[in-house]
């Protein structure tokens, strides 16, 4: 009987040892602060200018990408490859790894507008995605006004 309840024991024992041991550290989620949009965080940009974009990240895990998505928010929701562009409809779809591997950093980039970019609202999707998979995401609208304007 006790040789039973020894071994009813051990097994516990090395199966709460196994699973802890194997199981995943966990990290926590990336974050942005202080995302700024435009020339004074405005959230406004003048076609044929460039758009300013800063923000502060952290990512525990260590960042593996940043994305940064900017359409016309009239498209807001659609499938890319379900329209064609018109003349006027500018748009941004980049990832940027160059900050890849870093736990904390500042983000600062200027985006060329074109000239001949629609003017009205568009939406801004701006994320980190850590070595984990961990997602932060900030969503923003901006405004393209016209030249000249």
């Amino acid at each position: 009987m006790k040789t039973t309840n020894l071994l009813i024991y051990a097994i516990i024992v090395l199966a709460t040892v196994a699973t802890s041991a194997c199981s995943k550290e966990k990290f926590a989620r990336p974050v942005i602060t202080e995302f700024k949009l435009g020339y004074d965080n405005s959230g406004t940009v003048i076609a044929g200018e460039e758009l300013h974009i800063e923000a502060e990240l952290e990512a525990e895990a260590k960042i593996d990408r940043v994305v940064l998505e900017i359409h016309f928010e009239g498209e807001h929701g659609k499938k890319r490859y379900s329209y064609r562009m018109q003349a006027g409809e500018w748009e941004v779809d980049t990832t940027y790894s160059k900050f890849n591997g870093l736990k904390n950093t500042s983000f600062h980039e200027h985006i060329d507008v074109a000239a001949d970019a629609e003017p009205g609202h568009y939406h801004v999707h701006f994320s980190v995605i850590d070595k984990e998979g961990g997602k932060a995401e900030v969503e923003a609208e901006l405004e393209v006004k016209p030249k000249g304007f």
